[in-house]
């Protein structure tokens, strides 16, 4: 316990929730404060100089109230638009996410055929792996309507997109390189992608905006982490399989890859 010092720390009154308040509302506070002297000027017998500060005790009321709407409504408004914001973008942002979910989903399926020994080679083409760009992002004025945090998750996801359409135009049949290095390339920046998906999907509520046409498809996050699960065990397999080739006593996991969302 602090030493009494025969006086009270201004921040501990400071501090106090009631004049805390009066701090955020200047205006009621001083309101306050002329109808006590409104009231001990009567006690005083002096009725001219009550009537005047209870004149200016209700305008300063008034003014008060007027700011106290203005700012609620001012706040309302601000929620309503960044509702209406999140609506407007979500269809383009579904769409994109579904796009980049096909890409990791048929990335890794030439993943594994490139490790496999059974000559099975997808008949994908480039084009397949190229993500859909934003078209109303970020130009749509309708953006700077978002919250600081739900722009900021948009804009990491859309950003990322730059990295793996760059991957699959620089990569793609490049001589020299391996099919299995090349399709983890792209599993790799597409899980990436997915990743920071998962957090715009809960922000822009998707799952609720669009719901799954099937129950049995599941909801879109559920299909990202089963395609990423799915991946990993895959890579684990591999890496199992390779370790064991090079040397027949090692054991049959050695090792185990992290997921992409990791």
């Amino acid at each position: 316990m602090k030493p009494w010092h025969g006086f009270i720390p201004i921040d501990c009154i400071t501090k106090t929730p009631t004049l805390a308040f009066i701090r955020k509302n200047p205006h009621l506070g001083l309101s306050g404060l002329l109808f006590v002297v409104g009231v001990l000027s009567l006690f005083a017998n002096i009725p001219a100089l009550a009537g005047a500060l209870f004149g200016a005790g209700a305008s300063l009321l008034g003014a008060w109230i007027t700011e106290t709407n203005n700012r609620r409504s001012s706040l309302e408004d601000k929620l309503r638009r960044e509702s209406e914001a999140r609506r407007f973008l979500a269809a383009e942002l579904k769409r994109v996410v579904e796009r980049v979910l096909y890409i990791h989903e048929r990335a890794s399926v030439n993943y594994v055929c490139a490790w496999s020994e059974d000559g099975i080679k997808p008949s994908d083409k480039q084009e397949d792996f190229i993500p859909y760009m934003p078209v109303l992002y970020p130009k749509a004025p309708q953006f700077k309507d978002l919250s600081g945090d739900d722009a900021m998750a948009l804009i990491l996801f859309y950003d990322s997109l730059h990295a793996l359409d760059k991957s699959v135009n620089d990569w793609w049949q490049r001589e020299g390189q391996l099919p299995v290095n090349i399709f983890a390339s792209f599993t790799s920046f597409a899980g990436t992608s997915l990743a920071l998906a998962k957090d715009c999907i809960e922000r822009f509520e998707l799952e609720k905006l669009f719901p799954a046409k099937h129950e049995s498809w599941g909801t879109l996050s559920a299909r990202i982490d089963r395609t990423i699960e799915n991946h990993a065990k895959s890579c684990e397999h591999f890496v199992a399989k390779f370790n064991a080739q090079k040397n027949p006593l090692a054991k049959p996991y050695p090792t185990k890859s992290r997921r992409a969302d990791e």
